[in-house]
Order: C-alpha cells, then sequence, then structure tokens
C-alpha cells in the first residue's frame, strides 16, 4: 500500500535524530516545496546534509529522496494541510471525524504493511496448539487483551486474563500444560508485562510480543514479534487511539487466520454461542 508520507515522517519525528529532525521539520513546513528540491538543495535549506538525506530516507522506510518526492506530490492536493494537525481547541465535529479517519487509516495500513507473514504463520501454529493461553496488557492494552480473550474463548480455546498481576504470575509458573503467553505493550517497555514475559521464558512457555517499539525489551525478548506503526507524541494522544486500533487489527488478522483454517468448526462453535445467548435472553 502507499503510505501517507506525512503522517510517516509525523510518526518517526521523535524518534530521529536531531540531524534528520531538521529535514523532517522542514519538508512538513515545506512539502509544495520539496517536491521540487535536490537533494543538495534540500540539505542546504534544512541545514542538515546529502547523507543525512538518505539515512532519513532509510528511517522512514522509504527507498531514497526521488521516492520520497513521489509520495509527496501523491499527498499534495489530496486534504489541507491543515488535517494532518492534532484535533485543537474548539475543533469541528467535521474535521474531528476527518483528522480520526486519517490517522485510523494511516495506522492500519502502516501496520499491515509491517505485520510479518511469516511472524503472523508462527503465531497461529501456537495459538493452535496452545492448551492454554495467557494474554497480558495494561491501559489500553488490556483492552487488546481482553479482546483476545473474547474472541478465542468463544471458539472453544482456554484463555486467561486477568489485571492482577500476582494471581497472574502465580498461574503461569505452575502450569503444567503447553502454554502460549502474549504481551502486549504499545513501547514494550512496561515492567509488569516484562515481568510476565521473564517468567513465561522460565517455564519454557512460548512468547508473543505485540509493540510498535521493534527495539524494545518485549521486542528483543519475545520469540515471536508481531509490529504495529508507530505515533506521533501528542497532547489529545490520537496516536495512542490509533495505536489501539491498530493493536486490535493485529489480533482480528490472528482470529481469522484461525478461523479460516478452522472453518466449519468455527462457524459450529460460533452458532453454538448465539444459540445459548439467545436462551438466556428467553429466560429472562
Amino acid at each position: 500500500m502507499q503510505q501517507n508520507i506525512i503522517l510517516s515522517i509525523k510518526d518517526a519525528r521523535g524518534y530521529l535524530p536531531r540531524s534528520e529532525q531538521k529535514i523532517a521539520d522542514y519538508i512538513l513546513e515545506h512539502s509544495n516545496e520539496v517536491v521540487t528540491l535536490s537533494a543538495q538543495e534540500l540539505a542546504k535549506r534544512a541545514e542538515s546534509s546529502p547523507a543525512a538525506i538518505i539515512r532519513f530516507c532509510r528511517s522512514i522506510n522509504i527507498n531514497g529522496f526521488t521516492d520520497l518526492k513521489i509520495l509527496l506530490s501523491a499527498n499534495l492536493g489530496s486534504r489541507s494541510n491543515e488535517m494532518y494537525t492534532e484535533v485543537e481547541e474548539k475543533e469541528s465535529t467535521a474535521a474531528i471525524k476527518q483528522k480520526l479517519n486519517l490517522r485510523f487509516h494511516h495506522a492500519l495500513e502502516r501496520t499491515a504493511d509491517l505485520l510479518d507473514d511469516v511472524a503472523l504463520n508462527a503465531a497461529l501454529f501456537e495459538v493452535e496448539t496452545a492448551e492454554i493461553i495467557f494474554v497480558y496488557g495494561l491501559g489500553a492494552s488490556s483492552l487488546v487483551a481482553q479482546d483476545v480473550y473474547q474472541k478465542f474463548i468463544r471458539l472453544g480455546c482456554n484463555v486467561f486474563h486477568s489485571l492482577d498481576q500476582h494471581l497472574f504470575a502465580s498461574i503461569l509458573a505452575t502450569t503444567d500444560k503447553k502454554s502460549l503467553f502474549i504481551g502486549i505493550s504499545n513501547a514494550g517497555e512496561t515492567s509488569e508485562v516484562l515481568t510476565l514475559l521473564e517468567i513465561a521464558k522460565d517455564n519454557q512457555i512460548k512468547t508473543i510480543g505485540i509493540t510498535q517499539n521493534q527495539d524494545s525489551q518485549l521486542a528483543r525478548n519475545s520469540d515471536i514479534l508481531l509490529l504495529t506503526a508507530k505515533g506521533e507524541e501528542a497532547a489529545l494522544r490520537s496516536a495512542a487511539t490509533a495505536s489501539l486500533i491498530a493493536q486490535l487489527y493485529i489480533i482480528d488478522v490472528l482470529f481469522f487466520m484461525y478461523a479460516s483454517k478452522n472453518y466449519d468448526a468455527t462457524l459450529q462453535k460460533i452458532q453454538t454461542s448465539r444459540d445459548t445467548i439467545d436462551q438466556l435472553k428467553r429466560r429472562r
């Protein structure tokens, strides 16, 4: 998919070295002008260097300056620059809808590009063969952990989810079943998630990490890594909301991979679940 280069630059800016941040800032402020410049001209105006421009392009996962200009040209005129800013004070309803729609689409497209098919297939194998699935996340990531619980337990999978870390650690450390631990943390440095990950590894339990930070402890220490797109820091945390959508997308991908591979059994279990809920409603 063709990435939204403006949002990609905004997402990456906070993680770049100063020399590349200067290039990012100049492009964001003068995107119409940059498409007409050479790399040498951009380097001079951004008070940087042609070598830094090459590194900058690599940092945002594009092949070079020519590709950067092509992507910028594709973005120009498609929407006003105001749509790329964070939600601001007294924003109109229409603007909020457009801004969030733009960010959510971008987060999903970038996450789809980042998700490795080999890693997804490895994750599916572990989900299918685990006798019990442990899933943990804090804050917004706990909502994603709950989504794993809700989806897979209805398919007959044995899933354990709790926000009580002591209880979680005790069960994780004493289970004798073939297990899988799924740790979810946007930054990949949540201490509670990392502690449980360590307990899982100490007990030879396979681990899956879901994070946006490929350099984090969660990413480095997980057996299987599923990456989401990065988001820029902002006062109202719209990027955090987009990251939540991206994490939920990964869970949906895994769920539908499982459902597709176990199609008839999945349909039967979903129907049984619906029939049971209908019985409960009729008894009220």
